[in-house]
C-alpha cells in the first residue's frame, strides 16, 4: 500500500465498512490476529462465569431445573468455548478460527434460550435478561465483525421469540419482550458499528504512521549514503587541488603568481573548513554519530590537543599555550568526539578572538572533569553569548575575507550534549573570552609505557618514500609534492606493486591511500613493519569514519583528505627521526599509547 492510497481512504471515508480491495485484505489480516489474541481472554473469563452460573443454577433452581440447566452449560456451551480457546493457540486458518469463534457466541446464546425454555415447561419464573447479556457480550466483550454479529444476533432473537410462543407465553407478552431484547439489539449494533469504524481508522492511521516511518528511514539512509558519498568525492579532488597548489609554490614563481597560489591555498583549506562543517553537522543530525565512551588520560588529550594546534597557531602568530595539570585526571568521553570538540573550541579562538595569546586548561569540578580555552582577545558582547552555540550564528560583525558558515560552536554544543557532557562560556568586551566543556570523571587509564626507540638528532637525508595509491592524478601530485621537497618518491598504483618494488629499492616510510583494490594500506603497512623495513607511515584517506592522529606506538599518521601539506611535511620529518620500527603487537584494548584524533 502507498501512503496516497491510505490518505485517499481515509478521504473518502468507509461508512459501509469496507475499504478498497487490497487494503481490505490488509484490514482482514490484521483484524483476524487481533481477534485471536483478544478470544483467549474472553474465552477463559466465559468458562469461568459459566461454572459461577452453575453453581448458582445448584442453589437457587429446583433440583429437576438445576441438573438440566447445569447439563445444558456443562456438556454444549463449556466445550464449544473450550474447543475455541484451544483453537486459538493452534495453526489454523483465519477463516475457519472465525467461523468457530461466531459458532461459540450462537451457541452461548442458543444455550441461554434453552435454559429459559426449560424454565418455562417447569413454570419456573427465568426472566429473559438472560438473553440481553449474552447480545451485550457479543457486541461488546468479544470483538466479532459488525456484520457477523449482528447476523448471529439476529438468529439468537429470533430463536428466542419462537421459543416463546412455543412455550405457550401470550402473544403480547412476547411482543413485548421482542421489543425490549430488539431495541437493546440496535443498540448494540450502533456501538458494534462504531467500535469497528474506530478500528478500521485506527488501522488506516497505523499503516500510514508505519510508511511514514519506513519512508522517513529510507530517507535518512539515502542522506547517510549521499553524506558518505560526498565526503569521499569531494575530498578527492580538493586533494589533488591542494597538491597541485604546493607542487606550484616550490617552482619559484614571480611574487605575483606566488601571492596567487598562496591566495588559492588559502580559499582551498577554507572551502575544506566549510565542507568538515557541514559533513559533520549533517552526519550528528541524521543520528550518524554514536559515542564510544572511555576511560581518557586528560593529560595526553591536551598534548595531543596542542599537537594539532600549534603549527596553525605559529602561522596566524598567536602564542597557544598549555597549562600544566596540578593533578592525573581521567575522562569518561569517546576520544575523537572529545579531540573534534577542543579542536573547535581552539580554531574558534584563533579565528574569531582577535587574541595573541591561547591558553588550554583543564580541572577537576566535583564529579567532572571541566576543559578550558581561554583567550585575550576582543571578547563577546552580553547579546551575543546567548547565540554562540547556535548553528549558522556568526558573531563577527566586521567582514571577513573567509567567513564561516557559523557551525563550528554549534557542533562542540551537540557533540558535547551527545556524550552527557555540559558546554558553556563566559566573556567580557575587550578583556577575552573562557569557552568551558564539562564531562564526567574516570579513573585515570594506566598506560603502557611505548616503546622508546633511539633518536636521531636530524632527519635523515635521501629519504625513499614508497607511495600507494590507486588515483592515478593523486598518486602523480603526491609524488611531484615529495620530490619538490628533496625526497625520493617510488609510486605505485598497488599493494602488490609496492612489495614488489620494495624487493628492488627498500623504503624508508611508506605513505599510502587506506582504501586500496586488494591489499588495503594498514594491511600494507602492517607487512612492511614485521619485517622491520621502514622508519613509519601515513595512510590517507577520505573516510571520516576512521580518526585521524598518530599512533605513537605503531609510528603511524592517519591523515584525512585532503591532506594539509605543511602537516603531512611535518609527520615525515617526525618519522624519519626515528630508527627503523621494532615489531610490536597493541592490545585490542588501545592501551599501548596511540593517540588518535578524529
Amino acid at each position: 500500500m502507498l501512503l496516497a492510497q491510505l490518505k485517499q481512504q481515509k478521504s473518502a471515508g468507509f461508512r459501509r465498512l469496507r475499504f478498497a480491495p487490497d487494503m481490505e485484505q490488509a484490514y482482514q489480516r490484521d483484524r483476524d490476529q487481533m481477534v485471536r489474541e483478544r478470544c483467549r481472554p474472553v474465552t477463559a473469563s466465559a468458562l469461568a462465569l459459566l461454572l459461577l452460573y452453575a453453581a448458582l443454577d445448584i442453589v437457587m433452581l429446583p433440583p429437576e431445573l438445576a441438573w438440566k440447566t447445569v447439563s445444558v452449560r456443562a456438556f454444549i456451551t463449556c466445550p464449544v468455548i473450550a474447543l475455541v480457546l484451544y483453537l486459538s493457540y493452534r495453526p489454523v486458518s483465519a477463516s475457519t478460527f472465525n467461523l468457530f469463534y461466531a459458532a461459540a457466541y450462537i451457541a452461548g446464546g442458543l444455550s441461554v434460550v434453552a435454559i429459559i425454555g426449560l424454565a418455562r415447561l417447569v413454570d419456573f419464573p427465568m426472566p429473559y435478561e438472560g438473553t440481553l447479556l449474552i447480545l451485550m457480550f457479543g457486541y461488546f466483550v468479544m470483538g466479532l465483525p459488525f456484520r457477523t454479529v449482528s447476523l448471529a444476533s439476529l438468529l439468537i432473537i429470533l430463536a428466542y421469540l419462537t421459543m416463546e410462543l412455543a412455550t405457550g407465553l401470550a402473544l403480547v407478552e412476547v411482543m413485548i419482550n421482542g421489543f425490549f431484547i430488539g431495541t437493546a439489539n440496535i443498540i448494540g449494533m450502533v456501538g458494534s458499528w462504531l467500535s469497528e469504524y474506530r478500528q478500521r481508522a485506527h488501522f488506516l492511521d497505523r499503516q500510514m504512521l508505519e510508511l511514514s516511518r519506513s519512508e522517513a528511514e529510507q530517507e535518512s539512509t539515502r542522506k547517510s549514503h549521499l553524506i558518505t558519498v560526498a565526503s569521499h568525492d569531494l575530498r578527492q579532488p580538493l586533494n589533488v587541488i591542494s597538491l597541485i597548489l604546493e607542487n606550484l609554490g616550490t617552482k619559484g614563481l614571480p611574487a605575483s603568481q606566488s601571492a596567487l597560489v598562496t591566495r588559492l591555498k588559502t580559499s582551498v583549506a577554507h572551502f575544506n573548513s566549510l565542507l568538515i562543517s557541514v559533513l559533520d553537522i549533517s552526519r550528528i543530525h541524521e543520528g550518524m554519530v554514536t559515542p564510544e565512551c572511555r576511560a581518557l588520560d586528560v593529560s595526553r588529550t591536551l598534548a595531543q590537543l596542542v599537537d594539532t594546534c600549534i603549527d596553525d597557531a605559529a602561522d596566524r602568530r598567536i602564542r597557544l599555550s598549555l597549562k600544566p595539570l596540578p593533578e592525573p585526571l581521567g575522562i569518561m568521553a569517546d576520544p575523537q568526539l572529545l579531540h573534534r570538540i577542543l579542536q573547535n573550541l581552539v580554531v574558534n579562538a584563533l579565528e574569531h578572538s582577535g587574541a595573541d595569546s591561547i591558553e588550554v586548561s583543564a580541572e577537576k569540578c566535583g564529579n567532572q572533569v571541566g576543559f578550558e580555552v581561554s583567550d585575550n582577545g576582543k571578547g563577546i558582547d552580553d547579546a551575543t553569548l546567548a547565540y554562540v552555540f547556535e548553528p549558522f550564528f556568526r558573531a563577527d560583525h566586521e567582514p571577513q575575507p573567509h567567513p564561516g558558515l557559523g557551525l563550528g560552536l554549534a557542533i562542540v554544543r551537540q557533540l558535547t550534549e551527545l556524550m552527557g557532557g555540559t558546554c558553556g562560556v563566559a566573556s567580557e568586551p575587550g578583556r577575552g573570552s573562557r569557552f568551558q566543556v564539562r564531562f564526567p570523571t574516570a579513573e585515570a587509564p594506566a598506560l603502557r609505557r611505548p616503546i622508546t626507540l633511539p633518536l636521531v638528532t636530524h632527519a635523515r637525508e635521501n629519504l625513499r618514500l614508497l607511495v600507494v595509491e590507486d588515483h592515478d592524478e593523486a598518486r602523480h601530485w603526491i609524488c611531484e609534492t615529495l620530490t619538490g621537497w628533496g625526497y625520493r618518491a617510488d609510486g605505485f598504483r598497488t599493494a602488490e606493486q609496492a612489495l614488489a618494488g620494495c624487493r628492488e629499492a627498500a623504503p624508508d616510510l611508506l605513505i599510502s591511500d587506506v582504501h586500496l583494490p586488494a591489499m588495503t594500506g594498514q594491511m600494507l603497512f602492517d607487512r612492511l613493519a614485521e619485517e622491520a623495513v621502514i622508519l613509519g607511515g601515513v595512510l590517507m584517506t577520505a573516510d571520516t569514519s576512521l580518526p585521524q592522529g598518530h599512533d605513537r606506538q605503531r609510528q603511524l599518521w592517519i591523515m584525512h583528505k585532503p591532506l594539509s601539506p605543511m602537516r603531512l611535511r611535518a609527520a615525515i620529518v617526525q618519522l624519519s627521526r626515528r630508527q627503523p620500527l621494532i615489531p610490536a603487537r597493541v592490545d585490542a584494548g588501545g592501551s599501548g599509547g596511540s593517540d588518535q584524533a578524529k
